[in-house]
């Protein structure tokens, strides 16, 4: 356990708030945002698991008394790794920064608790979130084949946590 363990921790930035540790009386909320993100969204059951699992990993956002978005992490591969398990932002909020501020909050988190990288799957058609994943300095590293119920594969994509300093000289 890191000093970050199921402490309730608060982002804000214009008029919306971030937290983590959300509680169980949010997920029917947050599933209704699932319902508008994916097309096999996840089943309420299994949001609870992973709120459980990982609180202090699992994000949500909200703006005007309603959650816009949320995402999920845990650690994985001894602590080396924070796997992004989920990633959603309700349809009404897309291209507005909430995306990008819930990969900058887990990505700070996985550092706290010291992840070397961080990992996510995405569905190859996924051209948005693709985007927004190489903006952000994730390169795709593999691909799972025929990784969604659809049959649609994932790209793997990751990203170092920490910036290489090259100790070789250039001249």
């Amino acid at each position: 356990m890191t000093s970050l363990d199921n402490v309730k921790l608060r982002w804000r930035w214009n008029d919306i708030e971030c937290f983590n540790n959300p509680s169980e009386s949010f997920l029917e909320e947050i599933y209704r945002v699932e319902l508008t993100c994916f097309k096999d969204p996840y089943p309420p059951r299994l949001l609870l698991y992973y709120l459980r699992l990982s609180q202090d990993l699992f994000i949500a956002c909200r703006s005007e008394g309603r959650i816009v978005g949320y995402a999920i992490g845990i650690i994985e591969n001894f602590g080396s790794t924070g796997h992004i398990v989920s990633i959603c932002v309700h349809s009404d909020y897309r291209r507005r920064g909430v995306g990008r501020r819930l990969m900058e909050i887990l990505e700070e988190l996985f550092r706290a608790k010291g992840a070397m990288e961080t990992k996510l799957e995405v569905r190859v058609s996924n051209e948005p979130a693709i985007n927004l994943y190489r903006s952000m300095g994730y390169t795709i590293v593999g691909i799972y084949q025929g990784y969604y119920s659809d049959g649609e594969d994932a790209y793997i994509m990751s990203k170092n946590l920490y910036h290489q300093v090259s100790t070789s000289n250039p001249i």
